[in-house]
């Protein structure tokens, strides 16, 4: 079986973009599950009406900022040399 090599890797802004994609997720995570103990009969509704957007919007923006950060493409005439 031959190994499979990666071509795109990320630069180092998008890094950035993934470190802190991941923390704000789990501080979402944290303060979604803070503030919907507050009410033990409904936890689960509440919590899921307020991790859910939370979490969307986070993901949306982080794709959105790792295509704009992307490194430029190289011409496909370059690469002929």
């Amino acid at each position: 079986m031959k190994p499979r090599t990666v071509t795109n890797r990320l630069n180092p802004a998008q890094r950035l973009v993934v470190v802190v994609m991941d923390v704000l997720i789990l501080a979402e995570l944290v303060f979604c599950m803070y503030w919907s103990s507050r009410t033990p009969a409904a936890m689960a509704s509440e919590f899921l009406r307020l991790y859910v957007p939370l979490l969307l919007a986070t993901v949306v923006g982080a794709r959105l900022a790792m295509r704009r950060l992307r490194s430029p493409e190289p011409e496909a005439g370059a690469q002929a040399r």
